[in-house]
């Protein structure tokens, strides 16, 4: 009779369930896939129901396998239920096309649970403004405005640029090496050329502003063609200078202004020589 317990027992033990580990439920909204752009500011609602106590919740965007944000949570004890929102900004650096993965996570005292969203970064197409026939003068030229401002077109002369040294965008002077030279503030070989005269010209700026510049493939139908920021943009250089000299007429040049606008610029006419020239400029940049 013992025998017989003894195997009825372990019979009735073998039987038993398993227990069953219940990993904590996840609800993500928006609850699909979506796009995005540079700057853009991102939130994601996140929320999680759980059979025990809840232990923690963590949030991960990636590019690939690049952490771009991230966040962790930790429950107090007898925390079953919660909702989570996770607020970031997309990087205004990202390449059209680039693949953003999220990762939410959520463990309880069990198991854990994973939900994933996928953003594709787009780019938002801008207007722009259009420019036509600015003429500016040579440095040493006593006629006429040798500063400009891309962002409100506004042609100034040394007193009013000494003025409003914030608003100088590009300075034209045409050096005997140099010839017809584009620059900005910034660049040494303009202070250089002033100092000849012992007349710093740029140091009479109080602020230099760093405009990035550089000579694009852009034809000048292309530029003719241009409606919207799109070319603009596509012809973003991957390497930028203070100057481009010894312009030539039907030249396209890239420029970005210390408040982030790019415009592609186009040389529609050089006149005279040094102390005499002049350049007649178009221009088209972002809104």
């Amino acid at each position: 009779m013992g025998v017989l317990a003894i195997a009825i027992i372990a019979l009735v033990s073998s039987c038993e369930p398993e227990a069953v580990l219940t990993p904590p439920n996840i609800t993500v909204s928006p609850l699909e896939d979506g796009t995005t752009f540079p700057g853009d500011t991102v939130k994601y609602e996140m929320i999680v129901s759980s059979d025990t106590d809840l232990v923690s919740v963590s949030f991960e965007a990636t590019i690939d396998g690049v952490i771009i944000a991230a966040a962790d949570t930790l429950f107090p004890a007898s925390t079953q239920n919660s909702i989570l929102n996770f607020v970031f900004v997309i990087p205004e650096d990202l390449e059209l096309g680039s693949q953003i993965k999220l990762d939410f996570d959520a463990n309880n005292l069990d198991a854990g649970s994973t939900a994933s969203r996928f953003l594709t970064v787009e780019r938002a197409i801008l207007e722009i403004s259009h420019y036509t026939a600015v003429i500016m003068a040579d440095l040493e030229n006593p006629n006429g405005s040798s500063f400009f401002s891309l962002d409100d077109n506004s042609l100034m002369t040394l007193v009013q640029a000494r003025e409003n040294s914030d608003k100088v965008d590009l300075i034209y002077y045409f050096g005997n090496i140099n010839q017809a030279t584009l620059c900005a503030a910034t660049d040494e070989d303009v202070k250089v050329f002033t100092d000849v005269h012992e007349n710093s010209i740029v140091d009479g700026l109080t602020t230099k502003n760093a405009t990035e510049l550089a000579l694009t493939d852009v034809t000048s139908d292309d530029f003719a063609a241009i409606t919207d920021d799109s070319m603009i943009h596509d012809n973003t250089p991957t390497e930028v200078f203070t100057a481009v000299a010894q312009l030539a007429v039907g030249q396209v040049i890239f420029a970005k202004t210390v408040t982030g606008k790019k415009a592609l610029v186009l040389v529609q006419q050089i006149d005279g020589g040094q102390g005499t020239s002049e350049i007649t400029i178009e221009v088209k940049i972002q809104k």
